[in-house]
């Protein structure tokens, strides 16, 4: 995969949709094709995957159970469902359940699926931009920390010395 391309999965029982997904997206993001949940898991633990489009409904699954299991898993990936039979339940389950980032009917136009991959991929990069600084702030905290307890430990050994040395009185002078 070329390091400046987004990887996205689309999960889908329907092989032609995962191609037309494909041949669609393929000259801006490194698209992967799984045909059931299980195999859409074993792409996702082989490859970094940024963006996981489901179908709703599939054999032995829904698109939002795979969605809420994978995001317990794989937080960091942006959850995309689509459908051609979209009932509001699903739709709310999308959203609850699964943190679902767009809600994509089908049949879809091209352009419409582009643009809400190119906004997958940019919410992808804000996420993982908002961890990197959270993790240099939380280590920047944790070294104010230690800064703190070294400074603690520092005034106590000064009042200890300032108890262990009293000041003998000083002589008058004449």
């Amino acid at each position: 995969m070329a390091k400046n391309k987004h990887c996205l999965l689309i999960v889908d029982d329907e092989p032609n949709v995962c191609d037309s997904v494909h041949d669609l997206l393929r000259r801006e993001f490194h698209v992967l094709k799984a045909h059931s949940a299980e195999e859409g898991y074993q792409l996702m633990q082989q490859e970094e995957v940024h963006i996981v489009m489901s179908d709703q409904r599939m054999p032995q699954i829904t698109g939002v159970e795979l969605l809420c299991r994978l995001k317990s898993r794989y937080p960091q990936a942006v959850r995309m469902l689509f459908t051609g039979f979209a009932d509001l339940e699903s739709v709310i389950a999308a959203i609850n359940q699964g943190h679902v980032f767009q809600f994509i009917r089908k049949p879809w136009q091209p352009e419409e699926l582009l643009a809400a991959v190119r906004q997958a991929a940019l919410e992808y990069d804000r996420l993982e931009l908002v961890a990197r600084e959270r993790e240099v702030l939380l280590g920047e905290i944790e070294g104010l920390k230690n800064r703190v307890t070294s400074l603690e430990s520092e005034v106590h050994r000064l009042r200890a010395d300032d108890h262990a040395d009293p000041v003998a009185p000083s002589s008058p002078v004449l």
